[in-house]
């Protein structure tokens, strides 16, 4: 689940997002793991629910507690971050679990 983000460098100021700068994700069993092709770290619009998947390799860290990545190329909008894995200590799930994080967050 999902508790927290930070840009890198700083607070994230306003809930705004800066595309091609690093987003850090806090929580718990976040890491991206598991076969399924939904696993992974998506930021929702939330006008028209269109998801934009953020590449694999520009996830920069992947782990159980935290993950950064790279914010894609964003239209200026409102967005929701969705995480979906089947990670989970020990094992994996069979299948994914989506968790989204509840503060909107704008690209201008």
């Amino acid at each position: 689940m999902a508790k927290d983000m930070h840009t890198v460098k700083a607070r994230l100021y306003k809930n705004l997002l800066t595309p091609g700068c690093n987003l850090k994700i806090s929580g718990y069993k976040i890491r991206i793991d598991g076969s399924n092709a939904a696993n992974g770290i998506y930021f929702v619009n939330q006008a028209t629910s269109e998801r934009t998947r953020v590449d694999v390799s520009d996830i920069v860290t992947n782990n159980p507690s935290e993950l950064i990545v790279m914010i894609p190329d964003l239209s200026s909008r409102t967005y929701l971050l969705e995480v979906t894995t089947q990670y989970t200590p020990g094992t994996l799930l069979k299948e994914p679990r989506k968790t989204m994080f509840d503060k909107p967050l704008t690209v201008e």
